[in-house]
């Protein structure tokens, strides 16, 4: 007689990473916007980072490399360029207030 092969309990269908992408999605909810404000207005080049993370590739391919080279740019200069990524992304993003902080709003960055 043949062995009856084991049945395998029915996998859930909420995962650990449904779960960790369900938090995740509350915690931006929650405090994302705060987050951004504070790192663009604190870390500006970390913020422009993030953006040009964000961008199509055929987009960062189209600037001087020796021109985005964050060590040798003034803090004025990247504010410039964030100014100019808010403009473009602006109709993408849902909350206004948002921006701000590239205009020397929001918190001081410490010393």
């Amino acid at each position: 007689m043949a062995a009856t092969p084991a049945i395998r309990p029915k996998r859930s269908k909420k995962t650990l990473g449904d779960d960790f992408t369900a938090a995740l999605r509350a915690d931006f909810r929650a405090h994302g916007a705060g987050v951004i404000a504070a790192v663009r207005a604190e870390k500006p080049e970390q913020y422009l980072k993030v953006v040009l993370t964000l961008l199509p590739k055929d987009f960062s391919q189209n600037l001087d490399a020796d021109k985005n080279n964050l060590d040798r740019v003034s803090d004025e200069e990247i504010r410039n360029r964030i100014r100019g990524l808010e403009a473009r992304l602006r109709p993408f993003l849902d909350d206004a207030d948002l921006f701000g902080a590239a205009r020397g709003g929001g918190p001081t960055p410490a010393p």
